[in-house]
């Protein structure tokens, strides 16, 4: 596995191979705006199209965790309209650009079909204590290509995405409060043999330790992709 490490303002960037490949980002704050591009018609998907939709879905979901559970001041985030909410992006220029280009990444490998999870790692900031885990497994459609155009409406895709950030909003209502300053992970899931740039590293799943629950969120499909998730966090201590 590369072993090569990535220093962007107050972050890292890691890899992990095992009989698949973890992939991990971690910062100090939020993101997003401009993202999914439409392919076809509204109702025609091609897998560009599809992995943009799935790229921009975690952009505005990565945010929505991190205001939702309070990593960072509500200062910090502004008010966009998607998927026919109101949601909170982070204001931050400089982590917009870092968060982009794991993103761009991300959805290099979606168009390879390679990825498997992306989970977003709450920890605390003193102990490295991994709070909460949200996983999101993704399935690839495997025979999928480039002339590959498959029929579903934005509408009922917006739907369901709707769903599963209207749950995020939700969280604060069955999660344990976090009152500790806390940093965050993405790490990224891929097939052993996929293609890693120098520029990630080595990582360990980051799993939870005395791990209370898994929350099953909703899921949504683009017919090329499939993204469905839950979210583990820590017990009380006793």
């Amino acid at each position: 596995p590369s072993h090569a490490r990535q220093l962007p303002p107050a972050g890292t960037i890691v890899h992990f191979s095992s009989s698949q490949l973890v992939c991990t980002c971690y910062f100090a704050a939020s993101f997003i705006h401009n993202m999914a591009t439409k392919t076809a018609t509204s109702n025609s998907i091609t897998l560009k199209g599809s992995a943009d939709i799935v790229k921009e879905f975690f952009g505005y979901g990565i945010n929505s965790i991190l205001y939702q559970r309070g990593i960072y001041p509500p200062e910090q985030f502004e008010r966009t309209q998607k998927y026919g909410l109101s949601l909170l992006v982070t204001s931050d220029d400089n982590l917009k650009n870092y968060i982009e280009s794991v993103l761009g990444q991300l959805s290099d490998w979606l168009m390879q079909k390679t990825v498997q999870k992306v989970i977003v790692v709450l920890s605390g900031a003193n102990t490295n204590e991994v709070l909460e885990r949200w996983q999101f497994d993704i399935q690839c459609d495997k025979t999928a290509n480039e002339t590959t155009v498959v029929q579903k409406s934005e509408k009922e895709i917006h739907n369901e995405i709707q769903g599963i950030i209207r749950q995020i909003t939700a969280s604060v209502t069955f999660l344990p409060m976090i009152d500790e300053p806390c940093v965050f992970e993405v790490l990224i899931y891929t097939d052993k043999d996929t293609d890693v740039p120098q520029t990630w590293e080595e990582s360990d799943p980051k799993y939870v330790k005395r791990a209370q629950e898994v929350f099953q969120l909703r899921s949504f499909s683009t017919k090329l992709h499939t993204v469905s998730a839950a979210v583990m966090y820590r017990g009380e201590d006793e």
